[in-house]
């Protein structure tokens, strides 16, 4: 089962074993349910009921959380003050939470949609009781829920609309600087392990700015998808990892991981079926291996484009590649042509 917002349409609602169900807007009565189920009964909240329904309009979600920004700002605020977006309802709910509250739940948000404690303690830079107290806060609000029990804790924001706002609650340098620790943070706690934190690694070290190691764990990042068959997912981490060795001082060894990054890519593309792209990736790596002067690494080129005009048919480039001068056959080719 799954959901899906208007104007979207998945490419598997034709099959024959897809039925569509349409979820129409909350009935008047099912939505003072929901309200009612997050705000106290108190006499004067029937004003606050009303306000909220016409605000709301019989989305759920929107009914909940606006109940929540009414019940953490008191029903002695002015109708007015109900946000009218879901943003900014969420917003105002983060606002609102006590300060050590805040920075933990927008250093939680840094983290990622999933928060090990183990990670969250050692970045959050706040004591121990604090840091309890806080998460006990968050989790009464709602905001986040315990998904993996002790003896290694896991949390998870309950929506990723609130993930998402409280992490752009963030000044961007802010965020760089937390994404630049956890990955520091990662390397140290998982330091016997690393290969499983990968994803996470590449993630951080990319929103952090860590344009070394980003590169690095991006292209392991994308080695690994390709090996699950997961190619789509390799084609985003390794075309990241380019566009991070740009920010890298242009020297040999960059122009080298330039060149090996791209043959990682021509074998996520290979199966996608992206001919085009893969020229285009094989042309790039030759101009490098020019450039350099790697007859090793343009040699293994040259080999891999007669493999691509070979299997586009174009067999006069395909001979005149495999005719070239540093294409005679390497024995360090043959992981490239896979697939």
């Amino acid at each position: 089962m799954t959901t899906y917002r208007p104007g979207y349409s998945p490419s598997w609602l034709d099959k024959s074993y897809a039925t569509q169900l349409a979820l129409p807007r909350l009935q008047p009565h099912d939505s003072r349910t929901v309200v009612q189920s997050v705000l106290p009964a108190m006499p004067d909240s029937g004003p606050w009921e009303q306000a909220i329904l016409d605000t709301a309009g019989g989305n759920p979600f929107f009914l909940e959380e606006l109940a929540w920004a009414v019940r953490e700002g008191g029903v002695e605020q002015p109708t007015s003050m109900i946000p009218d977006t879901v943003q900014a309802v969420q917003a105002a709910r983060i606002d609102r939470l006590p300060s050590e509250a805040k920075r933990l739940l927008q250093t939680s948000a840094v983290i990622g949609r999933h928060v090990p404690m183990v990670l969250l303690q050692a970045i959050a830079e706040v004591p121990e009781d604090v840091l309890q107290h806080s998460l006990a806060r968050l989790q009464a609000g709602e905001f986040l829920y315990e998904t993996r029990p002790l003896p290694d804790p896991e949390f998870t924001f309950k929506h990723a609309l609130t993930h998402q706002v409280a992490y752009n609650s963030l000044l961007q340098e802010r965020q760089r600087t937390l994404h630049a620790r956890i990955v520091d943070t990662i390397e140290l706690l998982y330091a016997d392990r690393l290969a499983e934190q990968v994803e996470r690694l590449a993630h951080h070290a990319w929103q952090g700015e860590v344009w070394e190691k980003a590169v690095a764990y991006l292209r392991q990042a994308g080695t690994k998808a390709i090996a699950s068959s997961a190619n789509r997912e390799a084609v985003a981490h390794l075309e990241r990892a380019l566009v991070a060795l740009q920010h890298l001082p242009e020297c040999r060894i960059t122009m080298e991981h330039a060149i090996d990054v791209r043959f990682d890519l021509r074998l996520a593309l290979l199966p996608l079926g992206e001919n085009g792209r893969i020229y285009d990736v094989l042309h790039e790596a030759q101009g490098c291996a020019e450039a350099l002067g790697d007859q090793q690494r343009l040699g293994w080129v040259f080999t891999l484009l007669t493999h691509h005009f070979w299997l586009t048919r174009e067999l006069d480039r395909a001979l005149a590649s495999g005719h070239a001068p540093w294409g005679r056959h390497s024995p360090h080719y043959g992981p490239f042509l896979s697939g």
